[in-house]
C-alpha cells in the first residue's frame, strides 16, 4: 500500500505545472514589486503602475533588474526573470492533519489523486508553515527538495530572497487608508491551483521590512465584507461582474480567522486544465460550478506559460477602528489546494 501511494504521489506531481512566469499575486493595494513603469495596454503603451491592468497583472516588477532580486552567486538558482510580483511564494509546504471538509469550501474535489491533495494548504486555512509571508522569489528559499531541478518538486527555482529582505531600487509606493472603513482588495491568478485566501495586517516594525513575520500578520487577520465578490475587466468598473462569494472561519489558523474561496474553478482533473487543448473551456468539466460566463480554468496551458486570465478577483475587507494610526504592511495569503504552495504579496500601507 505504502507503495502504490508513493507512485501515486509521483504520477501526481507529473501532471501539475511547473511555476513558468509566476501563478498569481495582490494587485491591490499596490504591491512592493508594483512601480510607474512601460505597461501594454489596449491603446498602446502607458507609463503607470500595473495594478489590475488586463492580462498584464503578473508583470509588476518584471522591469526590475535580476542582480537586485538575485546578487548573491548561484542565487535564484540561474532562473533568469525572478523579479515580477506573480513569482514570489513557499513551495512544498503541507498541514498536518486537514480541518476543512465542507464540500462547498472544496475547489479541487474531483481529481485522480484525493490523497495528494489532502494535506495541501487549502484543507487547513493558514495552518501550513510558511518562511515568509510576503514571498519568497521562486519558492524555495534552502534549495530544492529532492536534487537540483525545481520541476521535480512543484517547480520555481533555489535559494532565492525573501521579499522583505529584497533593498527596491525605488520608493516603495504607500497607500492610505482610513481606519474602520471597508477598502477594495484584488488579486490575480495566473495559473488556477484552487484554495483560498486572506488579507492581513502587521504594523511595520521599527526595525523595517526585514522584521516582519508570519506572526505578526497572523495577529490581524481582516474581515471580509458582505458576502458577494466581483471580477473586473481591466481598470473599466462598468465590466465588473457580481456573484455571491462563499466565506469561512471554522477550522481555519488563527482560529476564527476568516477565508475566502478562490471563486473561480479549475477544470475536473488533478492538472486542472493544464494538459487541455482549450485550457479555459473545460471539455470535461469544471471542479464546481462557475460564477459566471467565462469564469473558469486553468489560466496558462502548456501551449502558453505566459497567459493571463483577462480578469482581477475584487473584495471589501474591514480595516478595524481600534488599530493604531501608522505605518502597516498588508499580506496576502492564498493557500492552495491542487498544490502543496502558499502565494504571498505584500503592500505597504498608511493608517490614519
Amino acid at each position: 500500500m505504502k507503495t502504490l501511494l508513493v507512485l501515486s504521489l509521483v504520477v501526481a506531481l507529473c501532471v501539475i505545472p511547473e511555476p513558468t512566469a509566476g501563478h498569481g499575486a495582490m494587485l491591490l493595494p499596490y504591491s512592493w514589486f508594483d512601480y510607474k513603469m512601460w505597461v501594454k495596454t489596449k491603446d498602446g503603451y502607458k507609463f503607470d503602475f500595473v495594478g489590475i491592468k488586463s492580462e498584464q497583472q503578473c508583470t509588476a516588477g518584471s522591469q526590475i533588474p535580476r542582480d537586485v532580486i538575485c546578487p548573491a552567486p548561484g542565487s535564484c538558482g540561474g532562473y533568469p526573470y525572478p523579479s515580477p510580483a506573480c513569482m514570489w511564494f513557499n513551495n512544498y509546504t503541507h498541514i498536518e492533519k486537514p480541518t476543512l471538509f465542507d464540500q462547498k469550501l472544496r475547489t479541487y474535489p474531483h481529481n485522480e489523486y484525493p490523497q495528494y491533495v489532502l494535506h495541501n494548504p487549502w484543507r487547513a486555512p493558514g495552518a501550513a508553515p510558511i518562511s515568509s509571508p510576503c514571498g519568497v522569489a521562486g519558492g524555495n528559499p534552502n534549495g530544492c527538495i529532492g536534487g537540483p531541478k525545481c520541476g521535480q518538486d512543484q517547480g520555481g527555482f533555489d535559494k532565492g530572497p525573501k521579499a522583505e529582505d529584497v533593498d527596491f531600487p525605488f520608493h516603495i509606493h504607500v497607500t492610505n487608508w482610513t481606519r474602520g472603513e471597508a477598502v477594495e482588495v484584488a488579486w490575480a491568478i495566473r495559473a488556477n491551483h484552487g484554495g483560498g485566501y486572506s488579507f492581513r495586517l502587521c504594523k511595520m516594525p521599527e526595525q523595517g521590512r526585514k522584521a516582519l513575520t508570519e506572526e505578526c500578520f497572523q495577529q490581524t487577520p481582516l474581515r471580509f465584507v458582505g458576502d458577494r465578490q466581483w471580477v473586473q475587466y481591466g481598470e473599466d468598473q462598468s465590466t465588473r461582474y457580481e456573484f455571491p462569494a462563499v466565506r469561512t472561519d471554522k477550522g481555519t489558523f488563527p482560529p476564527g480567522s476568516q477565508w475566502t474561496k478562490n471563486p473561480i474553478p479549475a477544470c475536473n482533473g488533478l492538472g486542472g486544465g493544464y494538459n487541455d487543448p482549450n485550457p479555459n473551456k473545460c471539455s470535461n468539466g469544471t471542479q464546481f460550478p462557475p460564477p459566471g460566463p467565462g469564469l473558469l480554468g486553468f489560466g496558462v496551458d502548456i501551449t502558453d506559460p505566459l497567459k493571463n486570465f483577462p480578469f482581477s478577483i475584487i473584495d471589501l475587507v474591514q480595516i478595524p477602528k481600534d488599530l493604531e494610526e501608522g505605518e502597516y504592511v498588508l499580506s496576502f495569503r492564498w493557500d492552495c489546494e491542487q498544490s502543496p504552495q502558499v502565494w504571498n504579496t505584500c503592500s505597504s500601507v498608511r493608517l490614519h
